[in-house]
């Protein structure tokens, strides 16, 4: 079973640096097709919101290393080892998504090129979620070697980024009602089949034990946590749709967005803290 500190800081990780990459994407494409050069610019300011976000979960998660000298370690095994894999990914994307945003307030920032560097962005984006989901494939950590797992954290990804993305818009005083839409229809579809992947983990506990423990022992209050879960995300999706009517003071739309952002980002924090508490090796 992991501690309680190190749980925290890679429920944080997981929570935050999936979601940012999420909300950078939902920028990057309403960069890609907005049309005037104002807003573009207003666009290209606020990537620093996604990306401050994820980089405070990665930092969050260095915490766990015991020493910043493990990182180096780390690099060692890209290519064989899913962490390494999962931290590279990581650091490629913090590169070009910090760089893309420090590049942006250059007077002459060829467009061609921003568009090329936002597609790189989404790509390396694409890559931390799928590397970060396939992080806990541990064959000696049962609980965590399941299907479950990335699917999870897939989901709680598509869950608060895109109502991030939401934010993001707002503040950079974008409106794009056909992605805006799509947005909210992502973050209800993923909270919709996230329940349900989370609830057969849950039903999947009482099948898992070793020599000491049995799986649903470790977190005894997963399924209370699940609940929680639902009802946050609910919320916060609820707030997020709303937020995109039309006939709502541009005010009251981001204080509705602040407030989904923070209640879909609980709703996955809290399922992320119960994931960790999970770990249980292979006999004892």
């Amino acid at each position: 079973m992991t501690s309680g500190f190190d749980a925290f800081s890679l429920a944080l990780f997981t929570t935050l640096a999936p979601a940012g990459v999420v909300a950078f994407i939902a920028l990057a494409l309403a960069r890609l097709g907005v049309p005037g050069r104002e807003a573009a610019v207003r666009l290209d300011r606020m990537v620093a919101l996604p990306f401050s976000i994820a980089l405070v979960g990665f930092i969050a998660s260095a915490t766990h290393l015991g020493t910043p000298a493990n990182a180096l370690h780390v690099f060692s095994g890209v290519g064989r080892s899913p962490l390494s894999n999962e931290v590279l990914a990581a650091v490629a994307f913090l590169f070009l998504a910090g760089s893309y945003w420090m590049a942006s307030f250059k007077e002459r920032f060829p467009d061609a090129l921003a568009r090329l560097w936002l597609l790189l962005g989404i790509g390396a984006g694409c890559m931390l979620v799928v590397c970060t989901s396939l992080a806990y494939a541990v064959r000696t950590v049962p609980t965590w070697d399941t299907p479950f797992t990335p699917a999870n954290l897939v989901l709680g990804a598509l869950l608060a980024g895109p109502v991030l993305g939401l934010l993001c818009l707002s503040a950079a005083r974008v409106r794009s009602r056909g992605l805006e839409t799509a947005l909210a229809i992502v973050s209800f579809g993923a909270l919709a089949a996230g329940a349900i992947v989370l609830g057969m983990r849950a039903e999947s506990l009482g099948g898992i034990a070793n020599n000491e423990f049995t799986a649903a022992s470790l977190a005894p209050h997963y399924e209370a946590a699940v609940i929680v879960h639902c009802a946050l995300g609910v919320l916060g999706a609820a707030a997020a749709a709303w937020s995109i009517r039309r006939a709502l003071p541009e005010r009251l739309a981001i204080i509705l967005r602040i407030t989904a952002s923070i209640l879909a980002l609980l709703a996955v924090f809290v399922t992320r803290i119960g994931f960790y508490h999970l770990h249980m090796t292979v006999g004892f």
